[in-house]
């Protein structure tokens, strides 16, 4: 038996590695994917010179794209900004088009002192020449610091009450409330922010957003429940759903310095949920570490010698361990 704690605890180690290597790679990829990000600024129309009937022009997705409803009974073409055309959409007569204008793009840097900077978008409508008036206003920048502190405030918060709980009980029902909490924080920031999109199926989208951090949901209920009813191994799996959705997390923590986030509800909502997920995230993820020292017998010798000493040193051992046979 003495041999099989060893070999759990480096498979446990080895599932603990994966589970914070994988969704740390997928999260670069995504995060350079062209999906929605945290921004200083957002765009707003102002008009549409001359009025066209039947033409609705608006701005989605937290300012990353436009959308054009053409029911003008006329193509409606977006000029392009450069000498051939991108993405920019040609529009037929009672469809929809969204894109990213790079002339909207191009407003948001650098940031004015004014806090405002206007920007045009040119369309043709038939032959028919119109432009679309609009402006990038920059809102005040949140508090970065408050929310740092917050985060480092929780990550030793739930690292404390985590090594805490493998000798005292109610140490570790405290870190499976936070793990509670982290695992909410996240299904609030997925479907808060699956809200954002414009022209995809909500579901779909929640899905997607989710990610490995399904499976941090289930390992984090799973984790609580054997916490709750005494299991030392119930603490691993809160440090591994803490791990893997702290790392899915960690560029949520651009929301601390930007005013806009691509988030259906408050921004301040949030970055409350990053400040969990990501900071209270941390502090599990070491808890996981030492419940992997915990498990780990201490022994001087081969792991199939008996120790020196008989019982007395087999018992020793044991105690060390955990008192996990």
């Amino acid at each position: 038996m003495r041999s099989f704690l060893p070999c759990a605890a480096r498979a446990g180690a080895a599932l603990l590695l994966t589970a914070v290597l994988f969704p740390l790679t997928s999260g670069t990829a995504a995060a350079h994917g062209g999906a929605l990000e945290a921004s200083p600024s957002i765009a707003r129309i102002l008009s549409v010179d001359p009025p066209v009937p039947g033409l609705a022009v608006a701005v989605i997705e937290m300012g990353a794209r436009l959308r054009i409803v053409n029911d003008t009974g006329e193509t409606v073409q977006v000029v392009p900004a450069g000498p051939t055309r991108a993405v920019e959409p040609i529009v037929p007569p009672a469809t929809t088009a969204r894109w990213a204008d790079s002339r909207i793009d191009a407003a948001m840097h650098p940031i004015p002192a004014e806090g405002v900077r206007a920007w045009s978008v040119p369309l043709l409508v038939g032959d028919r020449e119109v432009s679309v008036h609009g402006e990038q206003v920059f809102p005040p920048a949140p508090p970065a610091g408050l929310w740092w502190l917050a985060t480092a405030v929780a990550a030793v918060v739930a690292g404390t009450m985590g090594t805490m709980g493998l000798t005292r009980r109610w140490a570790a029902l405290a870190t499976a409330a936070i793990t509670v909490l982290v695992v909410g924080g996240h299904v609030v920031h997925v479907l808060g922010a699956a809200l954002v999109p414009d022209d995809q199926y909500y579901l779909l989208v929640v899905v997607s957003g989710a990610g490995p951090g399904l499976a941090a949901w289930l390992a984090g209920a799973v984790g609580v429940v054997l916490t709750v009813i005494g299991r030392r191994f119930g603490l691993l799996l809160c440090g591994l759903a803490g791990a893997v959705l702290a790392m899915v997390t960690a560029f949520g923590t651009a929301g601390f310095s930007n005013a806009l986030l691509p988030f259906g509800w408050s921004a301040d909502l949030d970055r409350l949920t990053t400040v969990l997920t990501f900071g209270a995230g941390l502090g599990l993820f070491l808890t996981g570490f030492a419940v992997l020292r915990a498990l780990t017998p201490d022994l001087p010798l081969g792991d199939d010698d008996p120790p020196p000493g008989g019982d007395d040193a087999t018992a020793d051992v044991t105690e060390r361990s955990g008192g996990l046979r």
